[in-house]
């Protein structure tokens, strides 16, 4: 198992094409009733053997990764018959560490936002990286509704990647020919450059952490045997590595690494006075945040007028995200923006009520740095927006 806590530099947000094909998982499944992973000539280890080769508390925090107990907002696009199963699979993980889901009714709340499309493959935005996709665009798509396309995508959700582009002990040597041949065929139709993306490229070693080679991972496609020229030079494999539908001791030993074991509490944000008047409010106030640390300001909002706010950081070194709330309690969701990954500055412009107590949590990514908070208002005597 693997995944991806840390930049990338230069990455783009990364779509994990994972079409699963009924056709290919009955081939699959027969060939696992036929001979375990373990029988295809990989030496087996304990699941803390495996992890204990290159875990490294270096890449605790990241760019994809979560806050340790953070509760997954996730909202459904559309709607499936079966789409009662998406959560309850997905709580496997959540038996596993400190992270939870929970469905919301507000696209705005949302963090994580599935569609049930059969037109396209099923994929997941990488962790965190669903934060920069516009509320009104899915970070996750489901188009088939098996416990193991489930498992997988929201492995993805947790910041992991593909087992078999593994960088660690246990590199594949692929039959690029016949690869190639496989997946430009039906029903994949991949391009060339698909193929290179989603099967052939190996992650770089610098930006993850993990395990050694699982072949047991949810985040393991199933390949026929003779896609694969030998596995860390053994011997050819005498049967195909199956569709996989159950997290294995390992998937379940890395994300408790990652996220802590159930029950482990998300660090309080740091609490600081907001800008209020004269330089601080035009942003001149400086603070400094970690990579993975969240920063909480409350303020009041002006008593004697209905106003249309304007929150915004300032500064180019940290990489930040947004969010408001209130103003009758804490968990009041009302806006999120983030910069981009470009580094610009996330902003949010609302109007609120007067004399109420709004809260704005700003949450550094990958790369935190030095910022400053502005918070600007106008005076809105005429406006058609409802405030909040």
């Amino acid at each position: 198992m693997i995944c991806h806590p840390v930049f990338l530099p230069g990455d783009e947000l990364e779509h994990a094409c994972d079409q699963l094909h009924d056709a290919e998982r009955r081939k699959a499944e027969c060939a696992a009733s036929e001979s375990s992973p373990g029988g295809i000539g990989i030496e087996t280890e304990t699941a803390e053997e495996l992890f204990a080769l290159t875990y490294s508390d270096k890449y605790k925090y990241g760019k994809k990764v979560w806050p340790k107990g953070k509760v997954i907002k996730v909202y459904f696009i559309d709607s499936h018959p079966h789409q009662n199963a998406v959560l309850d699979f997905a709580a496997e993980w959540s038996r596993h560490c400190s992270i939870g889901f929970a469905e919301v009714n507000d696209r705005r709340e949302s963090e994580v936002r599935i569609s049930f499309d059969r037109t396209l493959p099923s994929y997941s935005m990488v962790g965190t990286d669903a934060l920069r996709v516009s509320k009104g665009e899915r970070t996750m798509n489901l188009a088939v509704m098996d416990k193991g396309t489930i498992l997988h995508e929201f492995g993805h959700v947790l910041g992991l990647l593909h087992e078999h582009q593994s960088p660690i002990k246990g590199i594949i040597q692929w039959n690029v020919r016949k690869v190639l041949e496989t997946f430009q065929g039906p029903p994949n139709y991949w391009k060339p450059a698909q193929i290179k993306n989603q099967i052939l490229d190996r992650h770089e070693r610098e930006s993850v952490m993990g395990s050694t080679y699982d072949m047991r991972s949810i985040m393991h496609y199933s390949f026929a045997k003779e896609l694969i020229l030998t596995i860390d030079g053994r011997p050819p494999l005498t049967s195909d590595i199956p569709f996989i539908e159950q997290l294995s001791p390992t998937d379940k030993l890395v994300v408790e690494k990652l996220y802590g074991p159930p029950g482990t509490k998300p660090p309080p944000p740091r609490e600081e006075p907001p800008p209020s008047s004269g330089e601080e409010s035009r942003g001149k106030q400086q603070y400094d945040i970690t990579a993975g640390e969240e920063m909480k300001f409350t303020f009041k909002s002006d008593p004697r007028h209905r106003r249309q706010y304007t929150i915004q950081t300032v500064g180019k070194e940290a990489d930040l995200s947004l969010s408001l709330y209130g103003p009758y309690s804490e968990d009041q969701f009302i806006a999120a923006a983030t910069d981009g990954g470009e580094n610009g500055n996330p902003r949010i412009m609302q109007d609120l009520l007067p004399g109420r107590t709004y809260h704005i949590l700003i949450r550094a990514f990958a790369k935190g740095g030095a910022f400053s908070l502005r918070i600007s208002t106008v005076i809105r005597r005429f406006a058609t927006a409802m405030p909040v």
